[in-house]
């Protein structure tokens, strides 16, 4: 019977290479990662399913220090730019074979969106978006990778970083990174965001928010949030952001996801998703960030 769980991922940049990972039985997700590019070069991901262990993390670098880290928590990296032939960010793919069991769920299939619509539909079909836009640094389309997980999973821990040091000890207890600086062009240090996933129901978190000044901090703490305590403004003189979360009992958050695209707003919300109206990089000439959240 053949395996469920993806094993390998591999990207190819050349016919000749296309040729060889379709000899090898990958499937090819039939996506050109530099769409809407002036680029000659087609770049295209591919999946082989096997008896192996299961792939149960994928992460992107688009930084130097971003592949430190992922080198040192022993993810296995893809040499290929996927970016090739743009004059946009040089991004690498990596995945994991997972640590814990308790929070690495095998992955089973992948998907690449190249708009809006499509990503709102992901969602309710209750796929996982990396929120890294494989287009990141040039004009093309925005061009996302989803992962579709062996059972349902439910977002039970979160946390923030704002130097790379800390990501090696959340690498290992299990956690996701979502690839996006928080700090985008602003000038400040890189910060990330990251969640961890259980198939439990019990325990997770049920409501996310965030806060840009004293009152809502006020606020969301007299109604009972509990807040990540990282200023994901850090290393810039703007007001303090924070991101803040709630585990009531009610049915926990599934989905967490960040955009720096303003054109997913109304799609997003007709899937059900639930915007944190707050600019994450509030405060400074960054990149306008939100975050959403889906049960």
């Amino acid at each position: 019977m053949a395996s469920k769980y993806i094993t390998e991922i591999a990207i190819s940049t050349s016919p000749e290479r296309e040729q060889q990972l379709h000899d090898q039985d990958y499937d090819k997700i039939n996506v050109i990662l530099s769409k809407g590019t002036s680029s000659a070069t087609r770049v295209f991901m591919w999946y082989k399913k096997g008896d192996g262990k299961p792939i149960t993390r994928v992460q992107f670098s688009f930084t130097d220090a971003m592949k430190d880290d992922l080198k040192k928590a022993r993810f296995t990296e893809l040499p290929e730019n996927l970016n090739s032939g743009t004059d946009g960010d040089v991004i690498h793919l990596w995945y994991s074979s997972g640590a814990s069991p308790k929070y690495n769920i095998p992955i089973v299939d992948l998907f690449l969106t190249t708009n809006e619509k499509e990503e709102a539909n992901q969602f309710k079909l209750g796929w996982e978006r990396l929120p890294c836009n494989l287009n990141r640094g040039n004009s093309g389309d925005f061009i996302t990778l989803w992962l579709k997980r062996k059972s349902e999973t439910y977002i039970c821990d979160v946390a923030a970083t704002t130097s790379f040091q800390e990501h090696i000890n959340l690498f290992k207890g299990g956690y996701i990174r979502l690839d996006e600086d928080l700090n985008r062009d602003s000038g400040g240090n890189p910060i990330f965001l990251w969640y961890r996933q259980s198939t439990a129901t019990g325990g997770g978190l049920t409501e996310m928010n965030a806060s840009v000044n004293h009152d809502q901090d006020s606020s969301l703490e007299m109604s009972g949030f509990t807040v990540v305590n990282v200023n994901l403004n850090a290393g810039r003189s703007g007001q303090s952001v924070m991101v803040w979360f709630k585990k009531d009992g009610s049915l926990p958050i599934k989905a967490l996801t960040v955009t720096s695209n303003p054109d997913v707003t109304g799609p997003y919300m007709e899937a059900g998703l639930i915007l944190i109206d707050k600019n994450l990089n509030a405060g400074n000439n960054g990149m306008p960030l939100f975050l959403w959240y889906g049960k």
